[in-house]
């Protein structure tokens, strides 16, 4: 029976609640002094495959609360990684998306905090991740 979140879960909570929160913010802006200001989102292209991944995360750390034994076969760090390559893949696209696109787009952290609010939940996730797989199993 798992008595606590452990480091590792509470890690992924840490990063995912951040790429959660990251998702609404700007994660690039264009013009400005001249030209009309464009600020992008992260609900397009590879943001959203984050945003459900982070969620997905969430609900895989609070899924064993709710039962009385608090083990789910889902909640084991294969699953967990599973995602992670997802929600990377996801910010992977949208950097593709920002950096190869036609216009020019600031990508200073004052002008994209959504982009780097996701880069730092990301790298937070991924520690969380390590730490589960290097976990040791519990004695039976």
């Amino acid at each position: 029976m798992r008595r606590g979140l452990g480091r590792g879960r509470s890690l992924i909570v840490v990063g995912a609640v951040l790429a959660l929160i990251s998702v609404p913010l700007a994660w690039r802006k264009a013009g400005g002094i001249v030209l009309d200001v464009s600020t992008d989102w992260g609900f397009g292209g590879g943001g959203l495959n984050m945003f459900v991944a982070a969620a997905l995360m969430l609900i895989l750390v609070v899924l064993p609360f709710t039962t009385e034994t608090r083990q789910v076969a889902l909640d084991r760090p294969l699953a967990y990684a599973t995602l992670l390559v997802v929600a990377v893949g996801g910010l992977l696209l949208a950097l593709a998306d920002v950096i190869g696109g036609d216009e020019q787009y600031s990508l200073m952290p004052l002008d994209a905090p959504g982009l780097w609010l996701a880069i730092v939940a990301m790298a937070i996730t991924t520690w969380g991740v390590l730490e589960l797989l290097a976990e040791q199993p519990p004695p039976p």
